[in-house]
């Protein structure tokens, strides 16, 4: 009956599709305090045979080929595992955000677009800061293809790159990790951004850093990862009736 469906609570899948484990358990406590008693968020890694670090097309399209066929072989995708909605945590124009829409009719979203729906409602000149410099041109053609536009009317102003990798940002020297996120930081605000992207999951919860690099103008950070969830908790009872 409709009524205790609307009581049931909304269950996420957060799919990190590289096999770094412990990416995803860095996510944990970026989402802890969204958690509430009409939310569940499950987590999943990319299997073994996914690469570690996702860092151009093709460990893309390989961590979304592996990621696939585990999640459907986990019972994930339309079967025993009752989920309401998936956030592919990787920050690309992933391929398995696609892959996974074809398969259900469930809401997908990939933590890219989410962030930019987020920094859209936001009203304010935005920017994406990411890790290397091939997600600069890489971001911005994703933005593309799902937006229809690289500047979405004037309100993105574009990426910068603090060329550290995802498992760097995570294994480098702290000093070395913050000093290139405020760099990063600062050349958005030069740009005139007033909103930061965090252009990676691995950048979840370094959100001091990348204010250490504003000098003083006042600056939202969007955390993608967390966007991703609030986006999909309220497409999902949106819909729910």
């Amino acid at each position: 009956d409709m009524a205790t469906d609307v009581t049931k609570p909304i269950n996420i899948l957060v799919i990190n599709p590289n096999s770094s484990r412990s990416m995803t358990e860095a996510l944990q406590p970026v989402l802890s305090d969204l958690l509430h008693p009409a939310l569940i968020v499950g987590y999943q890694t990319g299997p073994e045979a996914s690469p570690p670090s996702i860092n151009d097309v093709t460990t893309a399209v390989a961590s979304a080929a592996h990621t696939f066929a585990s999640l459907r072989e986990g019972q994930h995708i339309n079967g025993a595992e009752d989920h309401d909605a998936f956030l592919v945590a990787c920050f690309s124009d992933h391929p398995l955000v696609g892959m996974l829409r074809e398969h259900t009719t469930k809401p997908v979203l990939g933590i890219l677009e989410a962030s930019i729906m987020h920094s859209l409602a936001l009203g304010r000149p935005f920017g994406i800061v990411t890790t290397g410099k091939y997600w600069e041109k890489a971001l911005t053609e994703g933005v593309r293809r799902i937006f229809g536009s690289t500047d979405l009317g004037g309100a993105f102003v574009g990426v910068e790159s603090t060329g550290l990798n995802a498992l760097e940002l995570h294994e480098a020297e702290e000093d070395v990790v913050r000093a290139a996120l405020r760099e990063a930081a600062s050349r958005m605000v030069a740009r005139g951004a007033r909103t930061i992207i965090t252009g990676c999951a691995g950048m979840s919860g370094m959100e001091e850093a990348l204010l250490a690099g504003c000098d003083g103008t006042r600056i939202v950070v969007v955390d993608a990862v967390r966007s991703g969830i609030t986006v999909l908790d309220g497409l999902v009872r949106a819909q729910r009736r």
